[in-house]
């Protein structure tokens, strides 16, 4: 999960996508699926990085009703 993280949590565009090699290399063979989901959408994915950072914040943090449910 710290991986995956590493990806949208980044700070610029390039990073993310150093992250995404990164987790593709460590978690590649074990869940291919999900890394070629990821590459095949990243057009999409990562439109996500043209949102300040601060809205960024807002889209990946967990959901407050989430949080009560827990």
């Amino acid at each position: 999960m710290v991986n995956l993280k590493r990806v949208y949590r980044a700070k610029s565009l390039g990073e993310a996508e150093a992250a995404l090699d990164e987790l593709e290399s460590l978690w590649g063979e074990k869940y291919p699926i999900v890394i070629t989901s990821w590459r095949t959408k990243w057009e999409h994915l990562s439109a996500y990085f043209k949102c300040p950072k601060d809205i960024r914040r807002f889209i990946y943090t967990t959901n407050s009703i989430e949080v009560v449910h827990r």
